[in-house]
């Protein structure tokens, strides 16, 4: 079983143990996600299985989050989680436009600071493991993201409901901290739902429900999402032999190949047999395929 599973991680689990319960429904040991979700959210999660696994680092990973902000708190995990350091009442100064117009300055390309509490390592350790031990570090370094698209979807003193579409490695949870810090009130995040991750979306996910559901059937197979269509790239077909030449890891020539589509150098493309996507190709600079990561070694003992 190679492909992926759009899963909706539910608020109050890790995504370790969700992948976990794939585990246990699919059966197969080689299961991993394409993005952490904290334990507070919900929403989007990629889950690969079996070789698919190999891919994950190369999917689509813009996000879009709906993002509950509650303004008048700060905690220590910048979220509502955690311990509450400070809470203020909200005077008549903080009205919806100047919400709007702080959460503007937040799009484009800025340097983020993570949270405190967050699984990023320093040292070799991860921060979250620090600072439960009282050693997280006094300031942390910025990490570059950016924001393409952030909408107001309600503001309902003390809660600013947002839409946020932006690259990987972005912490709404700093953006509802940092928003606090401009308006000068304070603020964590209250609730989150990752709504899409890459090509995936919440509309098209399985509840664990539906999963477990499925698994008793032996139906569970029936929603993978191919390695295709999960990176949104363009595939070829090839015969037996050369099915045979890329198993083994051999690089083939473009012009070998009848190709209806424009290849540029550094492209990558997936080479299937019978239909099924055997290796993911990248084409080099003298016109060659060569195989990144071959995902079926089946054909060898065809």
């Amino acid at each position: 079983m190679i492909g992926f599973l759009n899963a909706i991680k539910p608020s109050g689990i890790t995504s370790h143990d969700l992948v976990y319960k794939i585990r246990k429904l699919s059966g197969i040991k080689q299961v991993g996600h394409g993005g952490t979700l904290d334990p507070l959210a919900q929403g989007v999660m990629v889950v690969g299985l079996g070789k698919a696994c190999r891919l994950l680092q190369y999917l689509p990973d813009d996000k879009c989050y709906r993002a509950e902000i509650l303004l008048g708190r700060r905690t220590d995990t910048d979220d509502t989680e955690g311990s509450i350091l400070e809470e203020k009442e909200l005077d008549a100064s903080i009205t919806e436009e100047l919400i709007k117009e702080k959460l503007a300055g937040f799009v484009g390309k800025l340097i983020q600071i993570p949270p405190v509490y967050s699984a990023i390592k320093q040292g070799g350790r991860k921060l979250y493991e620090m600072a439960r031990k009282g050693e997280a570090p006094r300031e942390l370094p910025g990490r570059s993201v950016e924001i393409y698209k952030l909408e107001v979807l309600s503001v309902e003193l003390p809660v600013v409901v947002a839409r946020v579409e932006c690259s990987k490695g972005t912490y709404i949870r700093s953006i509802a901290r940092d928003l606090g810090m401009q308006l000068g009130t304070g603020g964590c995040l209250q609730g989150l739902v990752r709504e899409q991750s890459g090509n995936f979306k919440i509309d098209q996910a399985h509840t664990i429900e539906e999963l477990t559901d499925l698994s008793a059937k032996q139906s569970l197979s029936n929603c993978l999402v191919s390695p295709v269509e999960a990176l949104g790239l363009d595939s070829f077909e090839v015969d037996e032999n050369m099915a045979k030449r890329i198993a083994n890891g051999q690089r083939i020539a473009l012009g070998d190949l009848d190709l209806n589509l424009a290849a540029a150098p550094e492209q990558r493309l997936f080479a299937c047999y019978r239909a099924v996507p055997i290796a993911l190709m990248k084409l080099t600079e003298d016109s060659l395929l060569r195989p990144e990561v071959v995902l079926d070694h089946a054909v060898l003992s065809n």
